[in-house]
């Protein structure tokens, strides 16, 4: 029997997903974060052994058994990036062959009926990727503000915190925002939030942990709140347009894989944004959500890259033994 491993790494969580060649699951294991570039080359390291060999477990095999794995990482970008990844990787000895892409890619891959196509990535962060009928690949750099972009759930929750803040000053429109946040951060007041943001009493993950709260505020009409996820689906709409422009993509039905934590917030708004934004250029293009998490776009590239095509066996025994947890 052989077996294979798909790995998917982002800045808050890792999973690992472990299959027979046939796609009969067999084991699951997740992590901490593994963005190197936020938390730190070592550590992302042991976050995604930690993962693999929490799914080894559950497979009932040791990880030196895996006989082919993908890990799709953020942070994987340049290529001092991937020259680093596989050494320490390869140390670890976490499969007997393995290949190493950007986590745009298992996104793409779980989404995708066609060998083309885009995704934007809406999770703690912002990035976008894409495939050409010919097989071209682009990645966007996906570093933030230096590489221009905008839209992930840091971005968001800032966006909340600098609503509450101009709401209190007097340069911005009240926002029920306010209510909710200091609610959520068991705060008294705008003057302490900002304080305790200050001397970060209050973390970046406590506000992360804020962004599903400003798709309440949209569904109540709040005008802060409906301009910050109305910004954020111009910002996906806009990064897939230029991506199916540099990929002639233009001209056919083109799916665009939606992938990430943010595009599970209430209400239609941001979706209805995105689509409205892309058809404006693009009227064929595919709105669409992934049937799987991420994780599974990895291990199905795995099988690609060993088997040379995603057999549909495979598929459909991943379907049928997959835990629901999984599916979206």
């Amino acid at each position: 029997m052989r077996y294979i491993l798909g790995v998917d790494g982002g800045a808050s969580k890792t999973h690992a997903l472990i299959s027979d060649e046939s796609g009969h699951f067999l084991g699951f294991g997740a992590a901490g974060g593994s963005n190197h570039q936020t938390n730190g080359f070592q550590k992302s390291i042991n976050e995604i052994a930690k993962a693999v060999l929490a799914a080894s477990a559950a497979a009932g095999i040791p990880a030196e058994a895996i006989d082919s794995g993908c890990f799709c990482l953020a942070g994987a970008d340049f290529p001092l990036d991937f020259q680093r990844l596989e050494k320490a990787l390869s140390e670890k000895q976490l499969a007997c062959s393995f290949f190493i892409k950007n986590d745009t890619f298992s996104a793409l891959r779980s989404g995708l009926s066609r060998p083309y196509g885009v995704t934007v990535i809406c999770g703690t962060g912002f990035n976008a990727a894409g495939i050409a009928r010919d097989g071209r690949e682009i990645v966007l750099p996906g570093l933030g503000a230096i590489s221009g972009d905008w839209g992930g759930g840091s971005d968001i929750s800032l966006a909340m915190i600098q609503a509450v803040m101009r709401a209190w000053d007097g340069r911005g429109v009240q926002t029920v925002l306010t209510e909710l946040v200091l609610e959520a951060l068991h705060v008294e007041n705008a003057e302490q939030l900002l304080h305790r943001i200050y001397d970060q009493s209050i973390t970046s993950t406590d506000l992360l942990a804020l962004t599903p709260l400003v798709f309440s505020a949209a569904l109540d009409k709040d005008k802060a709140a409906i301009a910050i996820i109305t910004r954020a689906g111009v910002e996906v709409g806009t990064a897939a347009r230029a991506l199916i422009r540099r990929l002639n993509l233009g001209d056919i039905p083109c799916e665009v894989v939606l992938s990430g934590s943010i595009y599970k917030g209430e209400g239609s708004l941001l979706v209805d944004t995105i689509r409205d934004d892309i058809h404006s250029e693009f009227t064929l293009a595919e709105i669409i959500r992934p049937l799987y998490e991420p994780v599974v776009g990895a291990l199905l590239l795995a099988a690609d890259h060993q088997n040379n095509e995603a057999h549909l066996p495979i598929i459909d025994n991943l379907k049928r033994s997959l835990p629901r947890s999984l599916f979206t």
